[in-house]
């Protein structure tokens, strides 16, 4: 019959079929009927999305720090997800919009901004040595972030895989470093021979 269209939907999308207004059908992966002309068909995936960022963000001391790491979520309330966001096919099967784009881009927002805020109460040394500890209270927080829960989003998890400082200032500390060692091994020889020294007296 003219207007009689048939949809399978892939299981890792959550499909929501509108007849005339109504909501006819809804689920993931669904398999049905419709007419064209009165049927508006919105689909949401479900599948999680690595989402990769790089950041350049001040420490405390007035540091730049780069932080490259990787976001992973999911839409968990995909109901929500489309009240938030356009996620409408058209008869081809594409989006009617690339407003559903902006979805990740809305993370990274709220992920930065959180990232920003950890970043701006530590000195450089300590935002380079705690990155797991800043990947944790981060995470948690944008768990309970109010955009991310009217989005329907769940975050799965958050990898912060390198905190590297400018060039000109990983030198200075790598410098600082080895005059730090030198340092050392010099008090060590001195004790040492202070140490010979007096068993040569007894």
């Amino acid at each position: 019959m003219f207007g009689i269209r048939y949809r399978k939907a892939n299981p890792t999308d959550y499909v929501l079929h509108f007849s005339k207004g109504k909501l006819a059908h809804e689920g993931p992966g669904l398999a049905f009927f419709y007419f064209g002309p009165s049927a508006t068909i919105v689909s949401v995936p479900l599948a999680s999305v690595n989402l990769p960022f790089v950041f350049n963000e001040p420490t405390s001391d007035f540091q730049t720090l780069t932080v490259q790491g990787q976001l992973t979520y999911r839409i968990a309330d995909p109901k929500r997800a489309s009240a938030m966001l356009d996620f409408t096919l058209d008869t081809q099967g594409r989006y009617t919009s690339d407003q559903y784009q902006k979805l990740p881009e809305r993370l990274i927002y709220s992920l930065q901004t959180l990232l920003r805020g950890e970043l701006q109460g530590l000195p450089l040394r300590a935002a380079l040595v705690r990155g797991d500890e800043l990947a944790v209270r981060v995470l948690e927080r944008l768990k309970s972030n109010p955009e991310v829960s009217q989005l329907g989003v769940e975050i799965l998890n958050l990898a912060l895989l390198s905190l590297k400082p400018t060039p000109e200032m990983a030198k200075a500390l790598e410098a600082e470093s080895r005059e730090a060692l030198n340092q050392t091994a010099d008090e060590a020889i001195r004790s040492e021979e202070h140490t010979s020294e007096l068993q040569s007296l007894r």
